[in-house]
């Protein structure tokens, strides 16, 4: 895979997760961050499954 197509994966998985944590009002803003994380990692996950996170991170960066 690309890395434009998995920077274009990470950033949709970080806009749909931005979009749904901010459709609700949470009681703190933790635990907007931690639904948020989930979310976040759900998408990747199931999008990009045979890749690490060190490998993500090392493609991104």
């Amino acid at each position: 895979m690309h890395k434009q197509d998995i920077k274009t994966i990470v950033d949709a998985a970080n806009e749909t997760a931005n979009t749904i944590v901010g459709a609700r009002q949470w009681k703190t803003a933790e635990d907007a961050s931690a639904m948020h994380d989930v979310i976040f990692w759900d998408m990747v996950v199931k999008q990009l499954p045979d890749m690490s996170i060190a490998d993500l991170l090392s493609i991104l960066n």
